[in-house]
């Protein structure tokens, strides 16, 4: 009978969660599981019931179950503590309590039933603060020096965040028409659709050049040398631009476009890119050059390591890149270059030189 109630909740698609015995896996492998960290970090009907009827039915396993939540969100969210994990902490601490409770003596073992029952309350009570949590609060995600880093939106949209940048997540995610985010830096964004009374839902991402509004797509956002550049790789989109005095300007972008705009210098630059996996490949640790000028590569590992490079002697100026480079390592990126342009590399501090091999 639990089975086929579970399975009526969670669907045809989730089928093979069904088949997973859970009871086998410790707290690391509970939080290596997708769907267990789907569940810590975005409940829905689906994840909710399953993990409930799960627990009803695996009390023995709450401290596993514990420790397994406090990884996923560890991981997920930033070091700083706050107000509402405290308030999840005490929930949990109350179920703990409760389940360690001996039962008064009766006639009939209550317990069997209660417990299994009270679990799946505070679990949707946990559940729900979770929720609210990651939908209702506001998030901050920067990188550092040579980091990028993996972020799933509360929709379920997933953002890579080059080196050097800065995502800001505002709260109030649980209203459809409150999907937009700030960006400063560079990033990847693979947005996912969602509906709100049978019609799609915009999503935003704002910087100091631009809109860019979507409803289900891929593109690259880049807001260095004071201008945002924005690649579409699938799908469409709409780009507001910000235009002093004039109101904003609308371009309708098609896949393989590249938008360049600057509020600063009120500059626009279209163009077609014939390989946009090229622009950004950087999301999978290496970079893609195609007679690219060594100035250029430069302010990209400048961008990327905060590393000044200076580039001497004409000759080496005027030298172009063409290949893949592994670009998770600046050790490896100079000794690429070295290959391919037959220069002479040196590091010192924070400043890199650029010449002539002799």
């Amino acid at each position: 009978m639990c089975d086929i109630l579970l399975l009526c909740l969670i669907g045809s698609q989730n089928k093979h969660w069904l088949c997973m015995d859970y009871s086998q896996f410790k707290a690391s492998g509970l939080a290596a599981d997708d769907f267990f960290c789907k569940w810590v970090l975005s409940p829905d009907i689906d994840t909710d019931a399953f993990w409930m009827s799960w627990l009803g039915s695996h009390l023995e396993l709450m401290a596993q179950v514990e420790l397994a939540r406090r990884m996923v969100l560890e991981m997920a969210l930033e070091s700083d503590e706050n107000i509402s994990e405290i308030v999840i902490d005490r929930m949990w601490d109350n179920i703990v309590a409760r389940t360690n409770e001996v039962p008064l003596k009766s006639p009939f073992n209550f317990s069997r039933w209660l417990m299994p029952v009270a679990a799946c309350i505070v679990f949707t009570i946990i559940a729900f603060t979770v929720y609210r949590y990651h939908f209702d609060v506001s998030h901050s995600y920067t990188t550092a020096n040579g980091e990028t880093r993996r972020i799933q939106l509360p929709d379920g949209s997933m953002v890579t965040l080059n080196a050097n940048s800065k995502l800001d997540v505002p709260g109030g995610w649980q209203r459809p028409d409150h999907r937009e985010v700030w960006l400063e830096g560079e990033a990847f964004f693979k947005v996912r659709k969602q509906k709100e009374d049978g019609s799609l839902t915009k999503f935003t991402v704002h910087t100091n050049d631009v809109n860019v509004e979507v409803k289900g797509t891929e593109f690259n956002v880049n807001t260095r040398k004071q201008q945002t550049g924005v690649l579409l790789s699938e799908g469409k989109v709409e780009l507001f631009l910000n235009k002093y005095g004039q109101g904003d300007e609308v371009v309708h972008m098609n896949p393989g476009d590249q938008v360049d705009f600057s509020t600063k210098k009120q500059t626009l630059v279209i163009r077609r890119i014939e390989d946009p996996v090229s622009v950004y490949s950087w999301k999978d640790n290496r970079w893609t050059f195609d007679k690219t000028p060594l100035s250029d590569v430069a302010s990209l590992i400048t961008d990327t390591y905060g590393i000044k490079v200076r580039i001497q002697g004409e000759w080496v100026s005027q030298q172009k890149v063409t290949g893949i480079i592994p670009s998770d390592n600046l050790e490896d990126i100079l000794a690429s270059l070295e290959s391919i342009l037959h220069v002479k590399i040196d590091q010192q501090n924070k400043e890199i030189t650029i010449k002539r091999e002799q």
